[in-house]
């Protein structure tokens, strides 16, 4: 039984440490540098709860290094809705942190994975709520002038509250 355990509690350790996202500095920047530029986004929004009908909307999003290199500072424009995104990587959790800020004064925060391997950054939404929503962003880089993603949210029920398939393709 003591040697299960013992090989149980190797393989965890092993499999935390696998899944480890431990940096450089030039590592960070590299995956920072993926957003930079100019984009021109497409973005399906299906019917969900929070969306009462598909809609899709068209847009620009401007992204630049800021403060040293350390964070991206990414600006979504659609309509006349502003989003402003500063991402940063937390040498401590050794995640990715990114903040949203939108012009109509709300907010929200996201911790991020990045897998180098198949070029994806996955975000999970932090409720600081407390109201059971969850969350999930799946940016998938499919080519230097390419980015997809995914987002869902949902509340405690599981019921989706949003559903939001986009594009952005580098101008």
């Amino acid at each position: 039984m003591k040697k299960i355990l013992l090989l149980i509690s190797v393989l965890t350790f092993s499999l935390n440490n696998s899944l480890a996202q431990e940096m450089s500095k030039n590592e960070v920047f590299d995956v920072l540098t993926m957003w930079e530029g100019n984009w021109k986004n497409s973005a399906i929004f299906e019917k969900a709860v929070w969306v009462p009908e598909s809609f899709t909307t068209r847009g620009t999003t401007k992204s630049n290094l800021i403060l040293s290199n350390n964070y991206l500072e990414i600006m979504v424009y659609n309509d006349d809705k502003i989003t402003k995104n500063l991402i940063s990587y937390d040498q401590s959790s050794e995640k990715f942190n990114r903040w949203e800020f939108k012009n109509d004064g709300s907010n929200n925060f996201w911790i991020g994975e990045w897998d180098m391997n198949d070029k994806k950054m996955t975000w999970t939404f932090i409720d600081f709520s407390g109201a059971g929503i969850s969350g999930k962003i799946i940016e998938r880089f499919d080519s230097k002038n390419l980015i997809k993603s995914e987002i869902i949210m949902k509340d405690k029920e599981g019921q989706s509250l949003i559903i939001i398939n986009s594009t952005k393709q580098k101008i």
